[in-house]
């Protein structure tokens, strides 16, 4: 099926105005909704390149990923209409770590990994390490994503790290971390399987992280 320009331009160019319109219209004309989301996937993957060059800031992802929330309400019963047991692309356990309260990095990842086509369970702020282990078991994710701000949690997440090991869930899942304090150096030291330093490369990890699993 064609992509809808019009679609990918008003959400790659941040007119939320003009991206919930064109989604209704599109449900209300009787469009395929996985058509809507695949041209609203488009969407993000395009400015996130945007992002890469320089032109867009943090604060534009955060407007993005608001965007993509909004037209996820509008979208998100009529793709629940319309599943068929469709696979998803993974599933993927996301986090703030213990003691560590900001949750921006967090939710754009989320939605960028959502968009990807990713099973997303996010487990909010403030995780404690028993709590992603509890999760694992439950949910059975194929990724962990942890994500901190601050310096000082950085041992929380290395924490959260070291009690999926110890809770016998190391083999069964990948961890990928993230934040401003982190460095791909970091991250191998307290034991992660990846890092992305943005929410587009976040996403990159996890698909690359997934074709690893599947070897």
């Amino acid at each position: 099926m064609a992509t809808d320009v019009s679609l990918v331009t008003c959400i790659s160019e941040l007119d939320e105005e003009g991206s919930l319109a064109l989604v209704k219209a599109r449900i209300g004309r009787g469009d395929d909704p996985e058509a809507v989301l695949a041209d609203c996937r488009k969407a993000l993957e395009e400015i996130g390149k945007i992002y890469e060059s320089g032109e867009y800031f943090i604060a534009d992802l955060v407007f993005a990923a608001s965007i993509f929330k909004d037209v996820m309400e509008v979208l998100g019963p009529e793709l629940r209409k319309a599943a068929k047991g469709e696979v998803k692309t993974g599933k993927v356990a996301i986090a703030t770590v213990k003691d560590d309260i900001h949750d921006i990095g967090k939710n754009l990842v989320a939605s960028m990994l959502d968009a990807a086509g990713f099973e997303v369970v996010d487990l909010g702020v403030d995780v404690s390490a028993r709590a992603v282990c509890d999760c694992i078991r439950e949910h059975k994710p194929d990724i962990v994503a942890l994500s901190c701000l601050l310096t000082t949690t950085v041992d929380s997440m290395e924490d959260i790290i070291s009690e999926i090991s110890r809770s016998g869930l190391r083999d069964g899942v990948k961890v990928i971390v993230g934040g401003i304090p982190l460095s791909p150096k970091l991250a191998v030291t307290i034991g992660a399987d990846s890092y992305g330093d943005s929410a587009p490369q976040a996403v990159v990890r996890c698909k690359e992280l997934i074709g690893e699993a599947g070897r």
